[in-house]
């Protein structure tokens, strides 16, 4: 009890502290450094780990699964229209931490794992679409915000782990082969985000 007592707080501390990075104008507290403050992209990038290890601190400390999966799915939802709709920049900014730690306790507390397994496998191949089309090149830039959601809630509630593993590995060849090829400037541009699915796919399942 002590021990969840801990988690709580934690998941709490580090998801006030994340929400603040994300958010709160920092440039108005006088006390904060400036060196700080001016690196924005170690702000984000400090928010979004803070942000995934309070998901899955809440969802390891609470009992009730099924509140942690509703509000997981909130915040999935509000971090694709964040990044379709036209919002404020501070909040599109935020799309893909919304994203990326709502699938991490969504995948961990969801009872749903049938109906989430194909919605994720969707969400994957709908990404990899996105990724691939130059029809409208703006909208490629929002693959990796479909494919990495898609692929931690996909490894987490699949119940076939060498076959999770198995597409993760295959992510990770194709990636790789994607940023070696010489020939092709589409696989190369998008080699990277394979390498990133694939590999994030497998630590996902190596963990679960």
């Amino acid at each position: 009890m002590v021990q969840l007592n801990r988690y709580r707080l934690f998941g709490i501390s580090f998801l006030i502290i994340s929400l603040i990075f994300l958010y709160v104008p920092l440039d108005k507290i006088t006390w904060l450094s400036i060196n700080f403050l001016q690196n924005s992209v170690l702000l984000k990038g400090i928010s979004l780990v803070l942000l995934s290890v309070s998901a899955i601190f809440f969802s390891i400390a609470y009992d009730n699964k099924q509140v942690i999966s509703a509000v997981s799915c909130i915040v999935l939802g509000l971090g694709l229209c964040f990044l379709y709709f036209p919002v404020p920049s501070f909040l599109g900014s935020s799309s893909f931490h919304l994203l990326f730690a709502g699938a991490i306790s969504y995948g961990m507390t969801t009872p749903v794992t049938r109906l989430s397994t194909i919605v994720s496998a969707i969400c994957v191949l709908i990404g990899l679409v996105i990724l691939y089309q130059s029809v409208f090149p703006t909208l490629s830039a929002t693959a990796l915000h479909l494919l990495l959601p898609g692929i931690i809630i996909f490894s987490i509630v699949y119940s076939h782990r060498t076959m999770c593993e198995r597409l993760s590995i295959c992510l990770i060849a194709i990636g790789l082969i994607s940023l070696c090829q010489p020939y092709f400037m589409l696989f190369y541009q998008t080699g990277f985000q394979l390498l990133l699915v694939g590999l994030t796919g497998f630590i996902v399942v190596a963990h679960r």
